[in-house]
């Protein structure tokens, strides 16, 4: 599909070029003689439709076409090139190098310019975050009197958004076989041991059994998230469409996951405050999204302090628009600036745990949150000051502003 593309783009570069070069020699001719003179049906390009057709056709391609001529000077760009560019306005005579900068793809224009044979290559450009060009460069050649000025179209496709996706279905892979892996080995091992009379009845097999049962969790809790981030991942719209929409009260949703919690609250001396006062409580949405959400967050907050004792507030205010505010902070230890734009994404990890351990996880906590609350129309931001407090701030407009 993409060379089906890239032939159709040169072989309309090609005519554009053609159409803005006659017209180009006939307005010199024309001036050479001081008689001006208005274009004839006979004076037309044969076969050829109009440059204002051919550039529209060149700006519905999506891919940015640059044509050049031998001396690296831009003859013609479509709107997509501005695009990609940062928003460049672009002016015929101008060289190459004021528009791409990267000596690597000025190398293959150099090359090609050079030998008149086509070259395509792929390029990583790091300026503050990656980006992946995909660059075509060919002669254009559609005649003897075309090919004697030199011309070549640069066709540029921005692959970055494919690579990306690529990479998350590795990490995909790699995470979710790496957690399943884990606890599946632990069960089968004690199974083993069972199975082999290798533990004696009593309270060797009593902690066996709940050491299976454990991660027996785990690996449910696991496919349960990759579930849920799959449903949301289908589309905005069919997430609200699968919205089990309801008034609840968001005190006893918080309260009710910390009670689900209690076991890991209580082994890392965690303090838990809940201030939701009773005008804040009521909430309208599917409660289940919601006690994932609050479950996440707290979690999330523990699971980063693994070595510490922290205090995790969960609060609650409204706007006079009836908007909701959601906050939920913690005084650990933070996290650094660098990270927060990630956290969101899937299978993220803040790079190092403190203590020097690895913390356990899927990975699709915090993007399992995002999707939730931009499921009922809401945004969630991130602010930390590492050491001092880290604090989710989730806005939910009224839900007649949501349908």
């Amino acid at each position: 599909m993409l060379e089906t593309a890239l032939s159709l783009a040169c072989i309309i570069l090609a005519s554009a070029t053609a159409v803005l070069w006659r017209r180009l020699k006939r307005l010199r001719q024309e001036v050479s003689e001081g008689i001006p003179q208005e274009p004839t049906e006979a004076s037309k390009p044969s076969g050829l439709p109009s440059s204002e057709m051919l550039s529209g056709l060149l700006d519905t391609l999506g891919e940015a076409c640059i044509i050049i001529d031998s001396h690296q000077k831009i003859v013609f760009t479509n709107e997509a090139v501005s695009t990609l560019f940062g928003g460049l306005i672009l002016r015929p005579g101008s060289p190459l190098s004021s528009v791409i900068r990267d000596h690597k793809i000025l190398d293959l224009v150099g090359k090609t310019t050079a030998s008149g044979i086509a070259a395509e290559r792929e390029f990583t450009l790091i300026n503050g975050t990656t980006q992946f060009l995909q660059c075509s460069m060919a002669p254009i050649i559609l005649s003897s009197e075309i090919a004697a000025q030199g011309c070549f179209s640069l066709v540029v496709r921005d692959m970055t958004a494919e690579r990306e996706t690529e990479q998350i279905r590795k990490d995909f892979v790699a995470n979710a076989s790496h957690e399943l892996r884990t606890p599946l080995s632990i069960i089968n091992g004690y199974l083993e041991n069972l199975l082999d009379g290798v533990l004696e009845p009593g309270e060797e097999t009593a902690r066996a059994l709940e050491t299976m049962a454990r991660h027996g969790e785990r690996i449910t809790r696991i496919v349960e998230d990759m579930l849920t981030i799959s449903r949301f991942e289908s589309s905005d719209s069919e997430s609200l469409r699968a919205l089990r929409s309801k008034s609840f009260d968001l005190a006893d949703c918080a309260a009710d996951v910390i009670s689900r919690l209690a076991p890991v609250i209580e082994e890392n001396k965690t303090i838990i405050q809940i201030d939701i006062p009773p005008e804040a409580a009521a909430l309208h949405g599917d409660r289940g999204y919601w006690d994932q959400v609050i479950f996440n967050l707290v979690d999330n907050a523990i699971k980063e302090n693994i070595s510490r004792s922290i205090k995790v507030t969960i609060s609650a205010s409204n706007l006079a628009d009836g908007s909701s505010q959601i906050f939920i902070f913690d005084d650990g230890v933070g996290i650094p600036s660098a990270h927060i734009p990630f956290v969101f994404k899937r299978f993220y990890r803040v790079a190092k745990h403190h203590s020097g351990s690895k913390i356990k996880g899927t990975g699709l906590g915090l993007s399992i949150v995002k999707r939730a609350v931009e499921a009922h129309g809401g945004t969630i931001v991130l602010t930390s000051t590492p050491g001092i407090e880290t604090k989710f701030t989730i806005l939910v407009p009224p839900l007649e502003e949501v349908a």
